[in-house]
């Protein structure tokens, strides 16, 4: 994973924790959050998968 996504990623799971902690609860921004951290895990994972070389079949 890139280390700006790994930043990006760090930065929403703390938001998440004070999005639940807050008094009441903020669930629109921790789902948004979460939607945005599960947004760069599939995307590296896709961009993962492409740069790898694809293994011959035979």
């Amino acid at each position: 994973m890139d280390k700006y996504l790994l930043i990006i990623l760090t930065m929403l799971s703390v938001g998440m924790v004070f999005a639940v902690m807050r008094t009441p609860p903020s669930l629109e921004l921790f789902y948004g959050q979460l939607a945005g951290a599960l947004i760069i895990i599939i995307y590296s994972t896709i961009k993962k998968r492409r740069t790898q070389p694809r293994a011959k079949r035979r």
